[in-house]
C-alpha cells in the first residue's frame, strides 16, 4: 500500500468532480437512470454452439438492456471522440448499477467520455426465456455473459464509428469478477478496467489455496473491530445455544416466541430454534458489507437504509450484559432489525415460515444454497427435481454450476454456530463439504457444481501476464479475503482501503468520506490509470490530442 501511496505522490492526479448537492447513500442530487437513454442489442443465446438452443429454431436470440449517457462525449479538432466507459453489468436489475456508479459519472466529463452501462443477461429485463420454458438456465455463464459484452462492444465501436477509441470498464463485485476476468480474455475489446470489491481468488484449488473460512472471518473481524465493545462478539457466541437450549421445552419456546417475535408461536423440541439461528446470523454478512461512512441505500435496493457503520450500529445493542436469556434474545433481534425491519413497519417474523408470505430466496452473491435447501425441508416443501419455473437470474444457480465459492462458518475462529454434539449432530465446520454445501443444486436446478471451472476457464491466480487491471478492497468487506491484495505487476495493481466496504470507491463522493482519506486516494489511482490507459489506447492508433479536462463546471 505504501508503494500505491507514493505513486499517487507522482502521479499528481485528483479524483473525479463531485457532483454539488448528490448524497451518495440515498442518490437525491445525483445522476442516474434519469439522465440515461435506453437501448437494446439482439444478443445469440448461444454465442459457442451452432444449434439452436433447446431444440427451438426460432428463439435464438434475446434483447439485451443498456443505459448510455452521451452528455460528455467530446470530440476533438480532428474529429476523434471521447473514451467510452463501459460498466459490465452483475448478478442484478443494471439500473441499481447505474445509479451507484459514481466513479464513472463524475469522471466523464474531465474524459469527455461516452457512458455505457450493461446489463448482464438473465437479469433486469435482459431475459432470453419466458418463466416455465424447460432447460432455460442453461445459458446463465459467465462465459456467455462476457461475449454479449464483447458483442456490444464491438457493435458499439461500428455503429458509433469509434473504432480508435479507447473502452474502459468498470465492475463492482461480481460485476468486478467480470470486468477483470473480460480484460484477461478480450484484450482487444477493453484498455483497462477497475475492478473493486472482485473476489476473483475465492475458488477452490488455488495455489496458495484460498482459505474457505476467510468470508466469515471477515465479518467476525467487524465485530471486533476497534470502536466495538468485545462485549458484542462475546454475546454473538454464546447466544445461540442459548437460543437452541430454549427451543428445547415448552416454556422456553414461549421466551423465542416473544423476544424474536415470531408471526407463528415456535414449536418446542422442533427446528423452529435453529431456524431462528440462521435467521438471526445472515445479516451479519450484509451489515458488514455496508460498511460505508452515510446511511446507504444501495444493499437494500434503494426501498430503505442501512445505518452508518452497520455492525457498530448492531453492536450497540449487544454491548450490555444481560440478566436474562430474554434480554439478550431481544437484543440480538434489534440488532438484526436494521436490516430486517429497516422500513420499520414489521411487526412480526416469519422466521420459521408457518406463516403465508415467507421471505423471498436470496438471489445476489450472498446465496449459500444449501441453507435454502434445509429451510425447504424443514417446511415440507416439495420441489419438482429441476424443474425451477423461474428463468430469471438467480445467484443460487450461478453458485450451482461455475461460481461455486467455498464457505466455511462456525470455526473457533469466527462468532457462528456449529453443531457440537449437544442439540444436533457434531460436525467439523473447519472443512468446507461441496457436496453438502451442493445439497440443494439438484433438487432446485437439476445440476451439480463445477467447483474447479473458474480456476481453469476463468484465469485462476496465473493472471501475471494481463495488463492494465486496478483491483481495489476495503478490508471492512468480508469479500476482501478472496480479493487481490497484492501488486501483481507493473500493470495489475492492488488498492487497500482500510475503512472501506463494498466497492465504497466506485460509488458517488461525499463530504462523509472526508474522515477516511483512503477512499478518495483509492479513486485518484483509478483516475490516474485510467488516464494511462486512454492515452496508451490513443497512442496506438497514433492520436496525440486527447487531454484530460480539468478546469471544467457541471
Amino acid at each position: 500500500m505504501i508503494s500505491l501511496l507514493l505513486f499517487l505522490c507522482m502521479v499528481n492526479v485528483a479524483a473525479g468532480t463531485p457532483f454539488e448537492g448528490c448524497d451518495a447513500g440515498s442518490l437525491e442530487g445525483c445522476p442516474g437512470t434519469q439522465n440515461c437513454s435506453v437501448h437494446t442489442i439482439t444478443q445469440n443465446i448461444d454465442h459457442f454452439g451452432w444449434e439452436p438452443p433447446l431444440g427451438n429454431g426460432k428463439h435464438q436470440t434475446f434483447k439485451q438492456r443498456y443505459f448510455q449517457y452521451d452528455k460528455a462525449w467530446s470530440t476533438d479538432k480532428d474529429g476523434n471522440r471521447g473514451p467510452v466507459f463501459f460498466y459490465f453489468g452483475n448478478e442484478d436489475n443494471v439500473e441499481l448499477y447505474v445509479n451507484h456508479t459514481g466513479l464513472m459519472w463524475e469522471n466523464a466529463h474531465d474524459f469527455g467520455a461516452l457512458l455505457i452501462f450493461a446489463e448482464h443477461r438473465y437479469y433486469g429485463t435482459s431475459l432470453p426465456f419466458n418463466d416455465g420454458t424447460k432447460g432455460c438456465m442453461s445459458y446463465l455463464t459467465t462465459e456467455q455473459a462476457m461475449a454479449d459484452f464483447a458483442y456490444l462492444i464491438d457493435n458499439l465501436r461500428q455503429q458509433k464509428g469509434v473504432q480508435n477509441s479507447p473502452f474502459i470498464g468498470f465492475g463492482g463485485s461480481y460485476g468486478g469478477m467480470i470486468a477483470a476476468w473480460f480484460r484477461i480474455h478480450y484484450p482487444n475489446a477493453i484498455d483497462g478496467v477497475v475492478a473493486a470489491s472482485a473476489p476473483i481468488w475465492s475458488f477452490t484449488g488455488l495455489n496458495p489455496p484460498y482459505n474457505d473460512n476467510a468470508f466469515y472471518l471477515g465479518v467476525t473481524n467487524d465485530v471486533k473491530g476497534p470502536t466495538i465493545q468485545p462485549s458484542c462478539f462475546d454475546h454473538l457466541r454464546e447466544v445461540w445455544g442459548k437460543i437452541l437450549a430454549n427451543g428445547q421445552d415448552k416454556d422456553g419456546a414461549a421466551v423465542l416466541s416473544n423476544s424474536f417475535r415470531t408471526c407463528s408461536p415456535v414449536r418446542p423440541n422442533s427446528d423452529d430454534a435453529l431456524a431462528i439461528v440462521e435467521w438471526a446470523q445472515e445479516p451479519w454478512a450484509l451489515m458488514a458489507m455496508g460498511s460505508y461512512p452515510y446511511p446507504s441505500t444501495y444493499l437494500l435496493h434503494g426501498k430503505s437504509f442501512l445505518p452508518t457503520w452497520p455492525i457498530q450500529t448492531a453492536c450497540i445493542q449487544l454491548t450490555p450484559e444481560f440478566d436474562t436469556d430474554a434480554e439478550l434474545f431481544e437484543a440480538l433481534r434489534q440488532a438484526v432489525s436494521l436490516v430486517y425491519n429497516s422500513t420499520y413497519d414489521v411487526e412480526c417474523y416469519n422466521i420459521t415460515k408457518q406463516a403465508p408470505g415467507a421471505a423471498a430466496r436470496r438471489s445476489r452473491m450472498l446465496a449459500t444454497p444449501y441453507l435454502d435447501a434445509q429451510e425447504r425441508q424443514r417446511n415440507g416443501e416439495q420441489e419438482i427435481q429441476g424443474n425451477n419455473p423461474s428463468c430469471q437470474g438467480d445467484w443460487g444457480y450461478q453458485w450451482c454450476t461455475e461460481m461455486t465459492q467455498p464457505f466455511t462458518q462456525g470455526t473457533d475462529q469466527d462468532f457462528y454456530y456449529c453443531p457440537n454434539g449437544t442439540f444436533y449432530k457434531k460436525e467439523n465446520c473447519s472443512a468446507w463439504s461441496l457436496q453438502d454445501s451442493a445439497a440443494g443444486c439438484q433438487p432446485e436446478w437439476g445440476v451439480f457444481p463445477r467447483p474447479e471451472w473458474a480456476r481453469v476457464a476463468l484465469g485462476g491466480k496465473r493472471i501475471k501476464d494481463a495488463t492494465n487491471i486496478v483491483f481495489s478492497n476495503g478490508l471492512m468487506d468480508p469479500w476482501h479475503g478472496g480479493g487481490v491484495l497484492t501488486n501483481v505487476s507493473e500493470s495489475v495493481l492492488s488498492i487497500i482501503i482500510p475503512n472501506g466496504g463494498h466497492h465504497v470507491d466506485l460509488m458517488f463522493s461525499d463530504p462523509r468520506d472526508e474522515p477516511y482519506p483512503y477512499i478518495a486516494l483509492a479513486r485518484n489511482l483509478e483516475k490516474a490509470q485510467m488516464q494511462k490507459w486512454v492515452k496508451q489506447a490513443y497512442l496506438k492508433n497514433n492520436i496525440t490530442t486527447w487531454k484530460l479536462k480539468t478546469d471544467h463546471k457541471k
